[in-house]
């Protein structure tokens, strides 16, 4: 009669759930509600599938057939037949007597709502971190992240007032503390980031959503054999749960079992007989295992390879985390357990204070980094608000206002701004009001996902959902749409771009992937080991990289399709440690326990060293010539001042929101900031007192810009792109078509055309004079050939992608040749009738620097380089140039032979701070802002030569006087493109005019009249050149050196018409008897008679003295020097005169992925983590960047908001393999990923850099 007792106890429980009178129920109204949505969900499955829920109690029936069948009897009248039991009441234990745990009391402590927010949501600011709604301090660990398809990750969390924790000592929540609590009011479910969700009990087949509407969503289940189940609609994870030692249907701790994924990807919890965890096996082949010692976990190790940490104690708390370093990561806990201070492996620390809540009132770092203090106002009675305040070392104040669910729904910054926030009853995000009034709206679906974000001009984006949960369509504001589709699994087997064009994704049994196909039916196809990882893609055209791993998962071998095989290896904690090519050369890297990078030692054996200070900020580089860069910082880790090696300071300063304020340069050159309440720039002054003013539009962008020269004005289209750019002295229109593609550009009149094929790759370009180039590509989605004025020029490619040969309108072959590192070795132009034309051969140190160069034109010559790779010497057969350079990379000496230009200019370079005042027989003079004004050149017997220069109010050159007293103009449009120069006469009058077309920002052609020269390109290398005169047209190919610089103009008939030499810098000399010319020098600069300067985009380049004729717009974020030309040019370029270019990246997905940064994509796809840290440190590091470890979540954009030059690799996985609290409708993507955080005034417009890698 047992079972019978019990089974009616469940009808009892089900009528209490079904009763709205109830007073249970009207305490709870929320858990009502759950329960009455439950019991429909469960009648439904009852009528539809009666065998399984009848099969269900049978089971049941044979496992106790005195239970099974005293509840069959009753639950088949209402409580489980009927839908909605709670299996826990029905049991034998009296659980009402039993005494709570360790999740519920803290519940019944803290309520609900403190514990329920994942680390994603929480508002932490410039806190460390520190939940600014609850007061909570927080510390999320990564311990190892094992990659796949279905991740295992290991990690840990503290945070103060937790006391659920197990296996790490009561303040820290892990992977193996998942579990479940079982007792008389309900299920906890404890996650492994601190989460304590409430659930009701349910029963079999009967799944049942949190008690709480904004507590994740993820229904509890039990299983026919006692378990229970956790499952995540939106990734399709499920965790099990192993009932409680004893009896299954007793209360007590529910151990985490196993997690799965939709294709039966699994890890599974190991433990001994006592509940001793013993490791974590994945269904790919990893395990990880512990070391466990009087009820805590003491080390961690990786199956097959090494310890990865081990965990020391105190009286039961964690003290002490060590990793490969061998030093240990410290901490001390006050009375109640909490963490007062983290000493980490460089001896530095961190303190916290709290009150008796549990608060965190104060912190601050050993050095002053990060102190501050935290007040809580008491909660309103009336409405349960207060009021976090925020209150920096240097007194600046921050107040939040939090309402009873611990949401922040007001936040105002130092300077009286506010941004208001409110939520639905679930918590989730309704609207964002800024400090101007501008409001973004959200709203969701029954299942809590987002569906439609409405901005502040009313135009909305919406997001449609499958069966699944998964976006299956992204409608932008615009009206365009993105499509994706998934199979029952939830792996993507499709996404059509707004273009029309569909990719399609193949994957085996076990969502691994196993092709994908472009929209022209092109297949790549990708082989992987039992975790998922890529061990071999093959291309389109059959040829295969290869790829080795290591126990961790990590890439050790990557073998290209040529063979040629790049090795690496890795620290314990998954850091590049050394990287060996295929020649055998190396670089390496070391780091301190933080990770930091202390030094990095290059393929000749160079080193570059690094020092740090707390919170891992850089303090000093010091560069293999021995030249030491300082840096220092204020208390809110921003920079502050940086010192070169010349001694010469540069300084920044911020205003009490942290925005950059004010900065002065190496020669005391000041420039100011003004913003709005909303944190916009609308005012820069200069150190001459001129202003450049900023207007915006409701969306932030800006609409107006002001100057003493005059307003330009910008337009946007449906799409947010620019559609009119207005200037003083040009209009550009911009036509898309409905997939925002550029299709023709229109400057002052005159219009370039652009046509794509169905993947969006440009097929056609037509420019203002109607010439006409069209490309066709190949499978693998290079450049096939091109055809111009009816000239075609084939590419041939090897299996590496490397082009190897040039067929030039059928008449001419440049082939090229590589070396075991994919370098250029030969470089041969063969005419028709097999004559060579042009040899050139190339050598090489082991880290890329040329040493050699064999050219059968211009003669052999050998470079000597100093330990910073700069030239300091050209040795020719019979002549030689030679070089100097002070610690800051200045020259201080230079002379070369008399048969190039600027003779004057040999000898001795003096400078005050940055400027260079003589160079030879040459003197300069300068401006307030550092841009030089007078350029004379001494003259025997005669007065000096003297050009006079002058700028307008954006730092460009508008005019030059020569020594003749002739006078130029130069024009530019909104984007800085310069469109027009012009030789006036004694009245002003235009006397000679060359106006410019651009190709984006690539020059492309010019019309002197009656003359037009039209370029293509191949990235920063010029391809062709065709003159046309009336009806006469002249097509010449382009041969280029390493870098792309032009050297040989070759005619369709087989000749030579130009070629040229010059020197280390650009000085350009070309053969007497030339039928050609080009004015194109290094990649992106053009030549101007009239000044013996290079125009180079945004600034003008002398290449007689290596400088630019002013500071660069970007200040430090480019480069340490400045004013100062590229390291060295046969490894670098600077095609838009703002940020050197390094030429020899390691593969052409690299290159390529280089290439859409500089042309102003902000989010880039390579294929690993490898090629992402090369690119981070090719483009950023050392520039003023910084790493910021341990932010995660909504928070991050927050903290990284006034965070300029800082990068973040978000890679911190979930189980789904992607990054945690991402989603499709988190604009950072929810692939692992590098952000760097750019500057302001960088190329970049302060904009975030996203490298993705992985499986899109």
């Amino acid at each position: 009669m047992g079972g019978v007792v019990k089974g009616t106890a469940g009808i009892v429980s089900f009528a209490r759930s079904l009763n709205p009178g109830d007073p249970y129920n009207i305490a709870h109204p929320a858990e009502y509600l759950t329960n009455l949505n439950s019991t429909a969900a469960g009648l439904v499955t009852m009528v539809n599938d009666p065998w399984g829920s009848g099969k269900k109690m049978l089971d049941e029936f044979m496992k106790d057939p005195s239970e099974g069948l005293g509840k069959l009897i009753p639950e088949l009248i209402g409580s489980k037949g009927a839908g909605a039991a709670k299996k826990a009441a029905t049991t034998a234990k009296h659980l009402d007597d039993a005494k709570p745990g360790p999740a519920r009391t803290s519940l019944d402590q803290h309520g609900p709502h403190a514990s329920e927010t994942p680390d994603a949501g929480k508002r932490h600011d410039d806190t460390d971190p520190v939940d600014l709604a609850t007061g909570r301090m927080f510390l999320p660990q990564i311990d190892v992240v094992l990659p796949g398809v279905l991740p295992l990750a290991f990690t840990r969390r503290a945070e103060s007032g937790y006391t659920a924790g197990r296996w790490f000592g009561p303040t820290w929540a892990s992977t193996v503390d998942q579990h479940l609590e079982v007792d008389a009011e309900g299920v906890i479910l404890v996650t492994e980031d601190g989460l304590r969700v409430p659930y009701p009990h349910t029963a079999p087949g009967l799944p049942v959503l949190p008690v709480s509407p904004s507590a994740p969503r993820h229904p509890i289940e039990r299983t026919p054999d006692g378990d229970w189940t956790v499952t995540d609609p939106a990734t399709g994870h499920t965790r099990r749960f192993t009932p409680p030692a004893g009896d299954p249907d007793g209360n007590g701790i529910a151990p985490i079992a196993q997690l799965e994924d939709r294709n039966g990807n699994l890890i599974t919890f190991e433990y001994d007989a006592q509940g001793t965890p013993l490791g974590i096996s994945h269904s790919g082949g990893y395990r990880l295992r512990f070391d466990t010692a009087d009820g805590r976990i003491t080390a961690l190790h990786l199956d097959g390879g090494p310890r990865i940490l081990a965990y020391g104690y105190t009286d039961g708390h964690l003290t002490a985390v060590t990793n490969s370093s061998g030093k240990p990561l410290r901490f001390t806990y006050d009375d109640r357990a909490r963490i007062t201070s983290w000493t980490d492996t460089n001896d530095h620390s961190y303190t916290y204070a709290y009150d008796d809540h549990d608060r965190c009132t104060a912190e601050g770092g050993s050095g002053g980094h990060l102190t501050l203090t935290l007040e809580y106002s008491e909660q309103d009675p009336d409405t349960g608000h207060h009021t976090t305040t925020l209150t920096t070392a240097e007194g600046h104040t921050t107040r939040y206002r939090i309402d009873g669910r611990f949401r922040v729904i007001a936040e105002t910054d130092p300077l009286g701004a506010t941004t208001r926030f409110t939520y639905d009853r679930n918590g989730r995000l309704l609207t964002r009001t800024d400090p101007l009034g501008l409001t973004t709206t959200c709203t969701y679906d029954e299942q809590s996902r987002l569906v439609s974000v409405t901005r502040p001009d009313g135009r909305s984006s919406r997001v449609e959902y499958d069966e699944l949960g998964l976006p299956a369509k992204l409608t932008r504001s615009d009206g365009t749409s993105v499509r994706q589709t998934f199979d029952e699994r939830g792996n993507l087997l499709s996404t059509t771009s707004a273009a029309g064009a569909t990719t399609r994704f193949g994957h085996n049994e076990f969502g691994h992937p196993a092709s994908v196909t472009d929209a022209l039916g092109n297949v790549t196809r990708i082989s992987c080991n039992a975790a998922g990882l890529p061990l071999t893609i093959t291309d389109p055209l059959g040829a295969t990289t290869s790829y080795e791993r290591d126990s961790f998962g990590r890439p050790v071998a990557l073998t290209d399709p040529l063979g040629r095989t790049l090795h690496q290896t890795w620290t314990v904690e998954g850091r590049l440690s050394q990287r060996q090519y295929p020649d055998g050369a190396a670089e390496s890297w070391t780091y301190d326990g933080e990770g930091n990078c202390l030094t990095y030692t290059d393929r000749a054996d160079a080193t570059t060293s690094y020092e740090y200070s707390d919170f891992d900020l850089l303090v000093a580089r010091t560069t293999p010539d021995g030249a030491r860069y300082e840096f220092s910082h204020d208390a809110g880790l921003r920079m502050t001042g940086v010192t070169n090696p010349e001694g010469l300071i540069w300084t920044y300063a911020y205003d009490p929101a942290g925005r950059l304020l004010r900065q002065s340069d190496f020669d005391d050159r000041t420039l100011s900031y003004v913003y709005d309440p909303a944190g916009r720039l609308t005012a820069c002054t200069n150190a001459l007192g001129e202003t450049v003013t900023y207007e915006y539009n409701v969306l932030g962008q800006v609409t107006r810009k002001t100057t003493a020269d005059g307003t330009t004005a910008f337009e946007y289209d449906a799409s947010d792109q620019l559609a009119v750019a207005s200037s003083p002295h040009a209009t550009i229109t911009w036509l898309r078509d409905r997939h925002g593609r550029v299709v023709s550009e229109t400057v002052n009149g005159r219009t370039i055309t652009y046509a794509y094929d169905v993947l969006g790759r440009r097929v056609s370009r037509t420019t203002p004079s109607g010439a006409t180039a069209t490309w066709t590509y190949d499978a693998a989605g290079r450049r096939l050939s091109l055809t111009t004025s009816g000239r075609t020029i084939g590419f041939g490619y090897d299996a590496a992608g490397q082009e190897v040969s040039r067929t030039i309108a059928g008449a001419l072959t440049l082939t090229h040749d590589y070396d075991e590192l994919g370098r250029p070795k030969n470089q041969r132009l063969v005419a028709r009738d097999g004559r060579t034309l042009q040899r050139r051969g190339y050598a090489y140190r082991p880290d890329g620097a040329l040493t050699a160069l064999d050219d059968l034109l211009a003669g052999s010559r050998t470079f000597t380089l100093d330990d910073a790779a700069r030239v300091t010497a050209v040795h020719g057969p019979s002549w030689e140039e030679q070089y100097a350079y002070d610690a800051a990379g200045n020259q201080i000496e230079a002379t070369w032979p008399d048969y190039h230009p600027g003779a004057a200019a040999r000898g001795s370079r003096s400078y005050t701070g940055t400027r260079v005042v003589n160079a030879g027989g040459i003197r300069y003079e300068h401006d307030g802002l550092g841009r030089t004004t007078l350029r004379q050149k001494a003259r025997l017997s005669r007065k000096p030569d003297t050009w006079r220069y002058e700028w307008d109010a954006e730092d460009r050159l508008a005019g030059v006087v020569t020594p003749d007293g002739t006078v130029w103009r130069y024009v530019y449009d909104a984007l800085s493109r310069r469109i027009g120069k012009r030789r006036l006469t004694a009245d002003g009058s235009v006397a000679e005019e060359t106006v410019f077309t651009w190709d984006g920002s690539t020059l492309c052609e010019q019309t002197s009249d009656p003359v037009t020269v039209t370029w293509t390109h191949s990235g920063v290398h010029p391809l062709t050149q065709t003159e046309t005169n009336g009806v006469d047209v002249r097509f010449f190919a382009i041969v280029t050196d390493l870098i792309g610089t032009p050297k040989e103009l070759v005619s369709e008939g087989g000749e030579i018409a130009w070629h040229t030499r010059s020197s280390l810098w650009g000085a350009t000399t070309w053969n007497r008897d030339a039928t050609a010319y080009t004015p194109l020098r290094f990649p992106g600069q053009y030549f101007d008679p009239e000044t013996g300067f290079h125009h180079n985009y945004f600034r003008v380049y002398d290449p007689e003295t290596a400088r630019y004729l002013s500071p660069d717009p970007l200040g430090l974020v480019p480069a340490p020097n400045p004013t100062a030309y590229v390291l060295n040019p046969h490894v670098w370029s600077d095609p838009l005169g703002l940020k050197p270019y390094d030429i020899p990246w390691s593969s052409g997905n690299v290159s390529r992925a280089v290439r859409d940064i500089d042309n102003g994509q902000t989010a880039i796809y390579v294929k690993s983590r490898a090629e992402a840290e090369e690119i981070l440190l090719g483009k950023f590091l050392g520039d003023g960047y910084r790493n910021a470890e341990g932010f995660d979540g909504k928070g991050t954009r927050q903290y990284f908001g006034d965070k300029a030059g800082t990068y973040h690799w978000d890679d911190k996985l979930g189980e789904d393999g992607r990054v945690l609290g991402h989603g499709a409708d988190n604009r950072d993507g929810d692939l692992p990923h590098l952000q760097v955080h750019t500057f302001p005034k960088s190329p970049y417009g302060g904009e975030i850099i996203r490298i993705f890698w992985g499986e899109r």
